[in-house]
């Protein structure tokens, strides 16, 4: 039976507890930095140990090198460290620089200018609705509601010009006109001729949207007439024709017209403005009396009314651009109206055929008329479209309704040779040749 632990075992020598791990023994009576000093000198004794009779050692210790020395670095030349800082310093640089130019630009403008630069200035400014929505709302209009500018169906049922209605169409006179266009390909015409004696009609692309250039001013021209007619009927003073009107550098523009080049604070009376408006197509006299008509809005309103569909003024003389639009049907439509008792009364009627029978320009329509006949109309030029419209009265008395409109290349005066040609034969087939359909 073994023999319990005592408590001196503890503390004994031989107390394998006490035993360090070389197998010396350490005496528990030394104090603890004596035990430290003895591992030292153990470890010390453990290194230097008969390496015969510790094979495994000896072979590991043959494998131990010492620790390479540390070599003193050699001094660069000073030219070798110069060239290398100014190369990193040009690479810096240059990297810097591509990111400004580059980088920069994009994340500011993408980025940072609508995300924050634009909320921190526009901060005051207040969304309008109404501008998104309908952005044509602030110049284009035809009704008005507690001062805002509205666009609204028509509501008049019933268009206040009469429409054009033929009886037959002019099929033989088609035939010519669709055979000359053949010789001019770089043309696209629209042609509408109206015969007062038959009721029969020549329809050639008559109801497509064309530019009206100068054309414009003749529906410019009914809406001061009629104006003025409405005036009275409420029992206004109606628009007098003598009153003057100031000429101001706002009402200047380029184009047809001399009165561009007239001193700012002159006065011309309304029928001065409206003579130079038709006869020379003046574009500062046209832009003074649309102003009297409410503007490009008052005349959208009236045309609307009217029953025009494909007119339609956007622009202030000179409209280069030809966003102004018309069709022939609609020209030849409202030539037709001039005769109409209840659309234009007879005073008006006659000024109407004063300003129209004098019109400079006789280099179209009027050039393939004979001589002895009479030709009230308007013409328009622009570099992509010309054209004509108006009433050709024939020495017998008959007389019908012509409006031709070409779009061309930029200034393509194959387009004044072809409208020539079409009025000569639209006049032997109607006039001359009456009886051949």
């Amino acid at each position: 039976m073994p023999r319990p632990l005592r408590k001196t075992d503890y503390y004994s020598g031989n107390s394998p507890a006490y035993l360090n791990s070389y197998g010396m023994q350490r005496n528990s009576a030394q104090p603890a930095y004596m035990h430290s000093m003895q591992n030292c000198r153990h470890n010390l004794a453990y290194a230097n140990l008969n390496t015969a009779a510790y094979p495994e050692i000896r072979e590991k210790s043959r494998k131990l090198k010492p620790a390479p020395r540390k070599r003193a670095k050699k001094k660069e030349n000073s030219f070798i460290a110069l060239f290398k800082a100014l190369f990193k310093l040009t690479f810096v640089l240059s990297f810097f620089a591509a990111f400004v130019y580059y980088v920069l630009p994009y994340n500011f403008a993408n980025y940072f200018e609508p995300m924050i630069l634009n909320r921190f200035l526009n901060r005051n400014i207040n969304f309008n609705a109404k501008e998104f929505a309908v952005p044509t709302a602030s110049y284009l209009a035809n009704s008005h509601f507690m001062g805002e500018r509205l666009i609204v169906p028509i509501r008049h049922n019933k268009a206040q010009m009469v429409p054009l209605a033929p009886a037959s169409r002019f099929y033989s006179l088609e035939d010519k006109l669709t055979m000359l266009s053949v010789k001019y390909p770089q043309i696209e015409p629209a042609i509408y001729v109206w015969d007062y004696s038959k009721s029969r009609s020549v329809e050639i692309n008559a109801n497509e949207i064309y530019s009206s250039a100068s054309i414009i001013k003749l529906p410019v021209l009914v809406e001061l007439l009629r104006y003025s007619e409405s005036l009275k009927k409420a029992g206004y003073k109606p628009v007098e024709f003598n009153k003057k009107l100031q000429f101001n550098e706002i009402y200047r523009t380029s184009g047809s017209g001399s009165l561009q080049y007239e001193r700012a604070g002159n006065y011309y009376s309304i029928n001065h403005l409206a003579t130079i408006m038709i006869q020379n197509s003046d574009n500062s006299a046209t832009n003074m009396l649309l102003e009297q008509i409410s503007g490009m809005e008052g005349l959208n309103s009236a045309i609307r009314k009217w029953g025009l569909e494909s007119t339609q003024i956007s622009n202030w003389l000179p409209d280069l651009k030809g966003t102004n639009t018309i069709s022939a049907k609609d020209m030849a439509t409202l030539l037709y109206n001039i005769d109409n008792p209840k659309f234009l009364n007879n005073d008006s009627k006659y000024l109407i055929q004063q300003y129209m029978s004098n019109v400079k320009n006789n280099t179209l329509i009027h050039a393939g008329l004979p001589k002895e006949a009479e030709f009230l109309h308007k013409t328009g030029d622009i570099g992509t479209m010309l054209g004509d419209a108006g009433i050709v009265y024939a020495p017998n008395g008959r007389k019908y309704i012509v409006v031709i409109l070409t779009k061309r290349k930029f200034n393509d005066y194959s387009a004044r040779d072809f409208i020539q040609q079409a009025s000569r034969i639209i006049y032997q087939s109607v006039i001359e040749n009456a009886d051949v359909y």
